[in-house]
């Protein structure tokens, strides 16, 4: 069904290691999260042109996705678990991110996790940051 839809809406899942098991974060999440997809284009403006013109030369990119929440220790499904070993192999395969909007419309990227933090402060319970670099096109269905 088309409409509006809040944060009840997403879910965030995201392999444990590179070629992992997809592990279950939206639990955890307590930060938005943000999937853009662009065209990188060349610049084609001719001489005697008023305005710039681009074209686009078929490569598309994403900006890498940061995921910020509560941290957790839990066995295998908690964010310590999925994010503490950063990608560090060349020969490593991706982890796969799915992260679901709305009315199931489904983001699917291959990723790197290339840094994850906790944090410790006076006035708040430890949290988490991960950043996530897209490595392939994302996929939406």
């Amino acid at each position: 069904m088309a409409g509006k839809y809040g944060p009840a809406s997403v879910t965030v899942t995201l392999e444990d290691g590179p070629g992992g098991t997809a592990r279950a974060l939206t639990a955890f999440i307590t930060g938005g999260v943000t999937v853009n997809k662009s065209s990188e284009t060349a610049e084609t403006t001719a001489l005697g042109d008023s305005a710039r013109a681009y074209t686009p030369i078929g490569i598309t990119s994403g900006d890498n996705i940061t995921i910020e929440g509560i941290w957790d220790t839990t066995g295998t499904t908690g964010p310590h678990a999925v994010l503490a070993a950063v990608d560090d192999g060349p020969q490593d395969d991706t982890r796969e991110a799915v992260i679901v909007f709305g009315d199931s419309k489904t983001a699917t990227i291959q990723t790197r996790l290339i840094s994850y933090s906790v944090v410790a402060s006076n006035d708040n319970i430890q949290t988490f940051t991960a950043e996530l670099q897209p490595t392939g096109a994302v996929v939406w269905s």
